[in-house]
């Protein structure tokens, strides 16, 4: 399915949205982060993959970096170096939730596009899979404006982020001291051409390029305790922001790490799935050139519906001028899809909200009431770039006429 725009998709009559309150921002001082793909695991809490993550813990209390000095400071109060992305968990109730840091992923370093940054988590059998992208460094982005979303790979830990395997902290942190050129903090400064950035030291990405660089894990509830079959399933855009298209990927769910199992939707003339082992031959199961952001996917069992969201940016990464978001549903993983939400401007243009997610251990699957977890927020004289969530309700029309 190829449109130009998504007020293009045709309307879902059986399924509609609504905002039912405001932004509430995180209730831990000092957290800020982006992106935030999550996993519900085996133990009740909310993990998440944090990019960019501007505060650390020092003596038990949160500090923040100062942005008004260009970054990072020397001070005792400031962190000493730039993480790309960390692990952290989410308590509390959605209207009071909090963040703490799990793992700071010390190797995985640079500046937003210019380092590693999350895009995926799902809890499978107690065990959280990871998929970070951008471990190559900024690379030129195949569409103008975009911020680099490719070169990903998935890793695992089986004590809820304390550990990871493989463990690449020593080897991201070698690859990036030795080609990345700290002192000018733009994304753009790797001293080692894009064509040599290929892998490191015998390692490389498991999924190098854009085509499925940027996997974000389909989510089934607790646990993926309501998996519809013994599958884990992903979609991935071509950018982190303003994408072209979407490609949807499976692998068996013991096989998650080894990227040999992993095959790829090729949709036949009736919209159907062909599984097939390479990447090359997977075919899009949906485009809209330059309105595919970062995209998050869940299954809600009381509809038996999967709904998909993305989102995109009004002006070549330029966060005053807002974001769209898009909220589309199917009764498969593959499509056809059916516009449910669109919005234009998504909240207000100067918070710019982005990467939206849904908690699903916060979504009531009988009142169809959730709330929307997301990154953003650049407003003048607010708290800036950190989690937040918005609720809304799902409403279902009875007499389905598609």
């Amino acid at each position: 399915m190829k449109y130009n725009h998504p007020i293009e998709i045709p309307r879902s009559k059986s399924l509609f949205f609504d905002w039912i309150g405001d932004r509430i921002p995180v209730a831990s001082p000092n957290v800020k982060g982006d992106t935030h793909p999550m996993a519900w695991a085996d133990d009740d809490k909310i993990y998440i993959g944090t990019g960019d993550p501007n505060w650390m813990v020092l003596d038990g209390n949160n500090y923040v970096s100062d942005p008004s000095r260009g970054g990072w400071s020397e001070s005792p109060e400031t962190y000493k170096g730039m993480s790309g992305q960390v692990v952290e968990v989410i308590t509390g109730e959605p209207e009071a939730f909090q963040v703490h840091r799990v793992h700071d992923m010390p190797g995985y370093v640079g500046p937003g596009g210019g380092g590693p940054k999350p895009c995926g988590m799902i809890c499978v059998d107690g065990k959280l899979y990871y998929a970070v992208q951008n471990l190559l460094g900024w690379k030129e982005p195949a569409l103008p404006g975009c911020q680099w979303g490719g070169d990903a790979t998935i890793i695992c830990s089986e004590d809820h982020g304390k550990t990871w395997t493989p463990e690449l902290n020593t080897l991201l942190g070698e690859f990036q001291e030795k080609y990345f050129d700290r002192t000018t903090g733009a994304a753009q400064s790797w001293t080692l051409p894009e064509a040599e950035r290929t892998g490191y030291q015998g390692w490389e990405p498991m999924f190098p390029g854009t085509a499925f660089g940027g996997l974000s894990f389909l989510q089934y509830g607790k646990n993926n305790e309501e998996a519809v079959d013994d599958y884990v399933y992903a979609v991935s855009g071509d950018q982190w922001d303003n994408g072209r298209q979407l490609l949807l990927g499976r692998t068996p769910k013991d096989r998650i790490m080894d990227r040999g199992a992993w095959e790829f939707a090729q949709l036949d003339e009736n919209g159907d799935p062909i599984w097939k082992k390479e990447l090359a031959e997977a075919t899009p199961i949906l485009e809209i050139p330059g309105h595919i952001g970062l995209p998050e996917m869940v299954y809600l069992p009381s509809l038996k519906k999967y709904l998909l969201l993305t989102w995109g940016l009004h002006t070549n990464f330029r966060t005053p001028t807002g974001s769209e978001l898009t909220i589309l549903e199917s009764d498969k993983p593959w499509g056809p899809f059916f516009l449910v939400q669109y919005d234009w401007t998504w909240y207000k243009r100067d918070a710019c909200p982005y990467t939206p997610r849904i908690p699903l251990k916060w979504f009531d699957n009988e009142t169809l009431e959730g709330y929307l977890l997301h990154s953003g927020n650049w407003e003048t004289n607010m708290p800036y770039y950190l989690p937040q969530v918005r609720k809304f309700r799902l409403t279902v029309r009875t007499d389905d006429c598609r």
